[in-house]
């Protein structure tokens, strides 16, 4: 059956002959984009501004956040493997082989095989407690200012929407 088309769709495709022959480039997709409200976008600028805040606090022990996290990981799950730490993390592989031998040649972590020779397992050295002794006061008032900041109401949303991509990442994906 034959549909007539709306006067909307036509107006729509002569607005976009007029724009053809005006040298102009037709982009009806890309049109319904609005960057402001993209939801990486946002999720991307909180997590590098409350990431400064934390790094900033960790330069003068020569620490990036990530080096911090897989200390404090180690530390509780001590004998823990490497690509544990990474999937707990969700940090990639390279970013964690890279921190990991940063750490151990700084001599807090040592790195020693396991049952398993395919993995190794993290502890912390006596210099590598000492510095997460050293540093916890320090996340923490930071992890304080920054849950007041947000409310708890926020932290339970962010663990929220975190708990939904987990159990939803393979569809997602597809």
């Amino acid at each position: 059956m034959y549909k007539q088309p709306s006067f909307n769709c036509i107006c729509k495709f002569i607005e976009c002959i007029f724009a053809v022959m005006e040298g102009k480039v037709v982009t009806p997709n890309f049109d319904r984009v609005n960057p402001a409200e993209c939801i990486n976008a946002k999720l991307r600028k909180l997590q590098r501004k409350v990431a400064a805040l934390y790094e900033a606090k960790l330069r003068p022990f020569n620490l990036e956040g990530s080096m911090l996290a897989i200390l404090f990981l180690v530390g509780k799950m001590p004998g823990i493997n490497q690509k544990t730490v990474a999937e707990k993390l969700v940090i990639d592989p390279s970013t964690m082989s890279r921190d990991a031998k940063k750490l151990v040649k700084r001599g807090l972590i040592q790195v020693e095989k396991g049952g398993d020779p395919r993995n190794s397992e993290l502890m912390l050295t006596a210099q590598g407690y000492g510095l997460i002794e050293e540093v916890s006061p320090i996340w923490e008032a930071m992890h304080l200012k920054v849950s007041e900041l947000f409310g708890r109401f926020s932290i339970q949303q962010l663990d929220s929407m975190a708990e939904a991509i987990n159990q939803n990442i393979v569809a997602l994906q597809a």
